[in-house]
């Protein structure tokens, strides 16, 4: 996607939200994925993660295999670490190098994940 395509902020946080988690999640996909796909990419890595913490698993494992998969998968499994304040630059740092395209929609996302508004 590129810049002309990211979503910029306008006046309803929700809405500024709902598009900027949108345009990650299809971030480098051929076409849009459906709003199952990305619904469902997108609970089963907060579940995965969410399993991970309690038990002190390594989430960097985890992410890897996500990762090796591209697509939505990578995208959420993304997104979730993302969500992850302690874990958001690195992650961040991380998915810029392997997608250097993609950097005005990451950039968008981190300006989201970072206000007070966002709530997941």
């Amino acid at each position: 996607m590129d810049d002309a395509k990211a979503p910029h902020r306008g006046a309803d946080p929700t809405e500024d939200r709902r598009q900027a988690l949108l345009a990650f999640l299809n971030a480098g996909l051929p076409s849009p994925a459906s709003t199952a796909t990305m619904v469902t990419a997108l609970a089963d890595a907060r579940r995965a993660v969410a399993a991970h913490q309690p038990r002190g698993l390594p989430l960097d494992d985890w992410l890897t295999g996500q990762i090796r998969l591209r697509g939505i998968r990578e995208n959420a499994a993304v997104l979730a670490m993302l969500e992850l304040p302690e874990r958001r630059h690195q992650t961040a740092e991380t998915y810029r190098h392997d997608h250097p395209d993609r950097s005005a929609v990451l950039d968008r996302l981190l300006t989201i994940l970072d206000s007070d508004s966002y709530r997941s």
